[in-house]
């Protein structure tokens, strides 16, 4: 396959990314083939674990829309867009809004400070919800993504559902 050659290079950066999206222009003769390709190229980089939105674009030009039903059947998130009248981005940006939040978790952390090194990669890395300071701890709490949860899982010091700042508005 060319497409294979071709494209192979260009994936190969997909390992950096948190969230794929597979474009297909749904009226291309050969769209599914394409498309099979890609998460073939996808499987032998093992960047199929990562989450795929599969968009349909062109969706205002088919004649016989079950086309997309047979796309929803094959793979898990598939969106129906027309970049022409902007059919579907709501749709879109929803679907990437899910996936990207589900890649994160919020947690409660104690960590020494002299593991500075660590408070400063999550606090680039995260979104801080409280941070406070405790005799020679920091105390975090703090929305990371998810490749970081195992520099972290020796520090959390809360992980129920309920967050601190849940705790503290409800005081």
């Amino acid at each position: 396959h060319t497409l294979v050659a071709a494209f192979k290079s260009t994936l190969e950066e997909a390992v950096y990314a948190d969230i794929l999206l597979h474009l297909i222009d749904v009226n291309h003769p050969l769209a599914e083939e394409h498309a099979e390709s890609t998460y073939e190229v996808l499987k032998e980089l093992s960047s199929e674990e990562k989450p795929i939105i599969t968009v349909l674009n062109k969706v205002d030009a088919l004649d016989n829309r079950s086309l997309i039903a047979r796309y929803k059947l094959k793979y898990p998130r598939v969106v129906a867009i027309s970049a022409l009248n902007e059919e579907g981005f709501d749709e879109l940006m929803q679907m990437m809004m899910d996936v990207l939040k589900s890649l994160r978790r919020v947690v409660t952390l104690r960590i020494p400070q002299k593991e500075y090194a660590l408070v400063s990669e999550l606090m680039k890395e995260g979104r801080v919800i409280h941070q406070d300071y405790e005799e020679n701890d920091v105390l975090l709490e703090i929305e990371i993504p998810a490749h970081l949860e195992h520099k972290v899982k020796d520090y959390i010091e809360d992980d129920d559902a309920c967050t601190n700042s849940e705790r503290r508005a409800s005081s």
